[in-house]
């Protein structure tokens, strides 16, 4: 005897689509449009200005408006990274869950590449007429490749490379042993920790000929609940809250936001621990060229280009410069030259990247290259 497979009519089934399709819409009707979503960093998709059924862009537009807005959206998000998670694959949105950690990407490129950008900076700092060093962290996954099954350890090791012709470059400053993969960053976000912060700060006073002061001797604050950007990206919902711990120097620091002129007496912000990006508590965020003064601090001029790594640093740094200009291509619209003019005689350059930046970054690529 044949077995019968259970199917719904097809009338119930019609009637059960256009009951969920109607169910979503009314729910998106009721969601306020272009809102923030934390756990993604983005904002939903807003609703199309004139819908239109045989429009193919329209009907992609109606779909990431109405896809934005399912019920338990999160959790279905969630579900899917966790299912990613425990077949091996990767999740939702493009990071790499080890052992509890979420890692950015293995990077790609090639050393001659590397080769060339160094030597784009190498250009670049002497315009300034100043000695120039570079502080590129080791990336959380490589430092973590021993933990990985074969497959993934095998794309984290071809970053190897990478690091070796990093240290053919007299300017850069090495981490050393005390940079390790379980102090220098967080589980959930890329950036790294006030340990691993206060590490580089270490090795670049060591290059610079500066005595670096105790961790003891700045200002500590911590803030409880972070949780990355790395982990949000990650689409998935298991994963604990960090503490974010903050250093800045005792005395009258002030920062001055070059782009717009606004001026404040701190540089920790604990209002943004609180926030989406929690690590915007240091210099309240990305900012594409500012000042650092400190009255207490030797006098001299410390130039640098970063990504946001450097933001942590900065507070570090400032102790022992009166002045610090730091431009982030990303956010200025002019380029590295603009920067030096806007800094004057500076006493030091240095150049604060992740890997991925100094590789990858297109606008800093462009903006080296002017």
């Amino acid at each position: 005897m044949k077995k019968q497979s259970f199917r719904l009519p097809d009338g119930l089934a019609v009637y059960l689509g256009l009951f969920l399709l109607l169910a979503a819409g009314l729910f998106a009707a009721c969601w306020p449009q272009g809102d923030f979503i934390d756990a993604e960093r983005r904002y939903r998709a807003s609703a199309p200005a004139a819908p239109s059924l045989t429009n193919w862009k329209s009907d992609k537009e109606i779909e990431s408006y109405l896809s934005d807005r399912i019920p338990f959206r999160r959790a279905l998000v969630g579900l899917d990274a966790a299912v990613n998670v425990y077949t091996g694959r990767r999740t939702q949105l493009e990071t790499w869950p080890v052992q509890g950690v979420f890692l950015e990407r293995p990077l790609t490129g090639d050393a001659a590449a590397l080769r060339r950008r160094l030597t784009q900076l190498d250009e670049a700092a002497q315009k300034a007429d100043a000695p120039w060093r570079l502080i590129v962290p080791t990336g959380h996954g490589y430092l973590r490749r021993a933990e990985m099954n074969p497959l993934l350890q095998a794309q984290y090791e071809a970053e190897a490379p990478l690091y070796a012709a990093l240290a053919e470059t007299p300017q850069y400053i090495p981490l050393g042993a005390a940079f390790t993969a379980d102090n220098a960053y967080y589980a959930t976000d890329h950036h790294w920790t006030l340990q691993g912060v206060y590490t580089a700060y270490q090795a670049y006073c060591s290059a610079a000929g500066l005595e670096p002061l105790a961790l003891e001797a700045f200002e500590l604050e911590r803030f409880e609940g972070f949780r990355g950007t790395t982990y949000s990206r990650s689409g998935y919902l298991f994963a604990g809250a960090e503490t974010i711990m903050t250093a800045e120097p005792a005395g009258d620091v002030r920062l001055t936001v070059l782009d717009d002129g606004a001026v404040y007496d701190q540089l920790i912000f604990p209002d943004r621990a609180a926030t989406y990006d929690g690590y915007a508590v240091y210099l309240d965020g990305n900012h594409g060229l500012l000042e650092i003064t400190n009255a207490a601090a030797p006098e001299g001029t410390l130039l640098v280009f970063k990504d946001s790594f450097a933001n942590s640093l900065l507070p570090l740094l400032s102790a022992h410069y009166g002045r610090i200009i730091a431009m982030d291509a990303r956010y200025y619209a002019g380029n590295f030259s603009d920067a030096m003019a806007a800094a004057g005689e500076v006493d030091q350059v240095l150049y604060v990247y992740s890997m991925d930046s100094l590789m990858n970054d297109t606008m800093v690529a462009r903006k080296l290259s002017r």
